[in-house]
């Protein structure tokens, strides 16, 4: 090949460098979740397998909490207007934009991931609406484990937790707590630890990734898992930083979430069950609620989605479709 010849080639080479990169995508994805939390270590697997299945192209970066100053509340704003391209977050935190994404906090309406299931079969579409409206798309969501109480003395009938002075963590736990007898506080979750061991809460309640998190037999001895919710995070792309891709990566990125997600909901799975037995090692009793408890549990759900749909008429139609098809 002669000098010439060579010169040609090279810049050929440099054209088509230049173009890969041009043609390189690169997204910010925010979390509210430490490197810590299964939460995080999903988005992070996802943004991982998107850029070795699409050969570089998409390139996600995740950001941790706090990392990128989206607060936890804004997801839904952030990715909407573009301050990051992606974002994992806990639908009912954006409720101050779309109230009905609080839905799923409702008292004995979604338990365990099974009923998480049908949910999503139901409001799945609605949640694509709301989603559209806020200029993004969901690609997938994960469960988090259900909450249960944690407390000094056992919990297993509705006298139980009469006047109990348990931490809520949002206001539907709040609510339903003090529905069942107790005398819910509010705090954040920082304070907790503190005063449980100074006796200003008889307990706390939060799902068994938070106890173990949280160390919380060093101040409790009980934990039952009441599981009378179950939440979801969905994890989002904004639409215009969505259709600037090509087909084929847009291809990729929809077939990898879908396939990604039943492990992500084990994952969550083996979260809860995995942090259950590291209470039971450390001197946790768990106790189960008795029939009394559990009906008056029922009846304090139920009367809290009518109170729901009342200030949400739109939640009517998704909640009788969902009762009805799981029977409740």
């Amino acid at each position: 090949m002669n000098y010439m010849s060579k010169i040609a080639v090279a810049g050929i080479a440099l054209a088509m460098s230049g173009a890969a990169a041009e043609a390189e995508t690169k997204w910010d994805l925010s979390t509210a979740w430490p490197a810590t939390n299964f939460q995080a270590k999903t988005a992070i697997a996802f943004a991982d397998a998107v850029r070795e299945e699409t050969n570089g192209s998409v390139d996600i970066t995740v950001h941790l909490s706090g990392e990128i100053g989206v607060k936890i509340s804004e997801k839904l704003s952030a990715v909407e207007n573009g301050i990051v391209q992606m974002a994992d977050m806990l639908l009912f935190l954006q409720a101050g934009e779309e109230p009905l994404l609080s839905i799923d906090t409702l008292p004995y309406l979604i338990q365990g991931q099974d009923e998480m299931k049908a949910f999503l079969e139901v409001a799945g579409p609605t949640f694509d609406e709301i989603a559209a409206r806020h200029n993004q798309k969901i690609l997938y969501y994960v469960p988090w484990p259900s909450p249960g109480v944690y407390t000094k003395s056992a919990i297993v009938s509705a006298d139980d937790m009469s006047g109990k002075r348990i931490r809520a963590f949002n206001a539907a736990s709040f609510e339903f707590l003090k529905n069942l007898g107790a005398a819910p506080l509010e705090m954040p979750w920082g304070d907790v630890a503190a005063a449980a061991a100074a006796g200003t809460i008889d307990g706390a309640a939060t799902s068994s990734s938070s106890g173990v998190d949280g160390k919380l037999w060093q101040f409790t001895s009980h934990f039952n898992p009441l599981n009378w919710s179950t939440s979801t995070d969905a994890v989002t792309v904004n639409l215009d930083a969505w259709n600037a891709l090509t087909d084929d990566e847009r291809a990729t990125i929809e077939g990898l979430a879908a396939k990604m997600q039943p492990e992500f909901w084990a994952v969550s799975a083996a979260e809860d069950s995995g942090k259950v037995d590291i209470l039971k090692e450390n001197g946790m009793i768990v106790t189960s609620a008795d029939d009394s408890l559990k009906a008056k549990s029922a009846e304090a759900g139920k009367a809290m989605w009518a109170a729901y749909i009342e200030k949400n008429p739109d939640a009517k139609p998704l909640i009788d479709a969902y009762a009805a098809k799981l029977g409740k």
